[in-house]
């Protein structure tokens, strides 16, 4: 991961980062076990989210990304859907 910079927009700061397919692959594999592990009241402890839907919309983010722009022939099988 590189770090490119970032900007702070109200109470929110955004970060332009240098990531490869599998940082983002590891982030969303990450996300995932906590999904399927941890209850809401875990969820909130270790991400500062205030619900499931929350994470899984981080999640869902992440696929997206990965989806759109990862070399179809280097996708694992997950993503194929």
């Amino acid at each position: 991961m590189e770090y490119k910079g970032h900007k702070e927009i109200a109470s929110v700061t955004l970060f332009d980062l240098r990531l490869s397919e599998g940082e983002l692959m590891v982030y969303e594999g990450c996300i995932e076990y906590v999904l399927k592990n941890c209850d809401e009241s875990e969820i909130h402890k270790i991400t500062g989210c205030s619900s499931k839907e929350e994470l899984q919309s981080y999640q869902d983010d992440l696929k997206d990304l990965i989806k759109a722009y990862v070399w179809k022939e280097y996708l694992p099988d997950k993503f194929k859907e």
